[in-house]
């Protein structure tokens, strides 16, 4: 089986529905190149499913040709590696002796962790239009994979498509219910937890709700395929709840007293006349200087000034 924790390989067969002169091959290092590579080179072209995938992979190693292509420029085996990731395709033709785009096929070789490989499946079949492993030309698909890989018929190719899928799939159901519950219990924190200096009942109110309407796009994601939009509502849950926990949440309540000292109320320094503010100068200066309660020494100068 493809999925099962202790198996380290996947074996893939795979439908190619269209294919581009949009990559080289560097002639001198069989490496993989677009399309504008000046050096030496030889066009190939690598298939929808392919070029899909390699886009989707983190930080791939240039992809090296093992069989690199020749007169048919859609016959080749590549490899290369992502991580713990190790990926092999071949790409060949099983129907229509290689005349069109729909008589191409691939085999994807995974070799890694369980979760890498059902991960980047699960990425690519989201991203590709159609079911990879249901092949326009089923019965010369069938004799192919089976003058090839006999171990792997139709059904065991489906399922093992199939078993990786799911399994990324309810890992991220289980990622989800750990959310949901997650909410739940920083709820009840909330609830019987009174405001603090440091941290505000009401905002932890706002955050909660911002958990709870990333959990239901997590969920709309999760049905849509959409493994990227899952992990990115995930990601704001786990920050709105450590926002929302009394026990982790810093809000730095001010209080009003405090803002009071530290600022200008507007309304005591203008002066309305007829519907219009004007500042009050007297009041402006006011601010900052002597009290009016204060006796400020008349110093007599006339005295010194007469006797000069």
């Amino acid at each position: 089986m493809a999925a099962k924790e202790g198996s380290q390989t996947s074996i893939l067969v795979c439908q190619v529905r269209s294919a581009k002169a949009e990559h080289k091959m560097d002639t001198t290092n069989f490496l993989l190149r677009t399309k504008h590579f000046p050096s030496a080179s030889k066009i190939v072209y690598l298939g929808n499913v392919t070029s899909t995938l390699i886009s989707l992979l983190e930080n791939p190693e240039t992809p090296i040709f093992t069989v690199p292509p020749s007169y048919n420029e859609q016959k080749w085996s590549l490899e290369t590696i992502s991580g713990q990731l190790n990926i092999k395709i071949t790409s060949d033709s099983y129907w229509g002796l290689g005349l069109f785009n729909s008589g191409y096929l691939n085999i994807i070789i995974l070799e890694g962790p369980i979760n890498l490989r059902s991960r980047i499946v699960y990425d690519l079949t989201s991203s590709l239009p159609y079911k990879p492993w249901e092949f326009k030309h089923l019965s010369s698909a069938r004799k192919w994979i089976k003058r090839k890989f006999p171990e792997v018929d139709e059904k065991v190719n489906q399922q093992n498509w199939l078993e990786l899928i799911d399994y990324s799939n309810q890992r991220f159901k289980e990622t989800i219910q750990v959310m949901k519950e997650a909410i739940e219990k920083v709820s009840q924190k909330v609830k019987h937890t009174e405001s603090t200096e440091y941290w505000d009942k009401e905002k932890a109110g706002v955050s909660l709700a911002a958990a709870e309407f990333d959990l239901e796009l997590a969920k709309g994601a999760l049905a849509d395929n959409n493994a990227p939009a899952v992990e990115r509502a995930i990601a704001r849950i786990e920050a709105s709840l450590i926002e929302a926990n009394p026990e982790t949440g810093v809000h730095e309540n001010e209080q009003k007293e405090d803002l009071q000292e530290q600022s200008i109320v507007i309304s005591e320094i203008t002066v309305d006349n007829e519907g219009s503010s004007e500042v009050d100068i007297n009041s402006i200066n006011q601010i900052d200087s002597v009290s009016s309660k204060e006796d400020i020494p008349l110093i007599d100068l006339t005295m010194e000034s007469e006797q000069e």
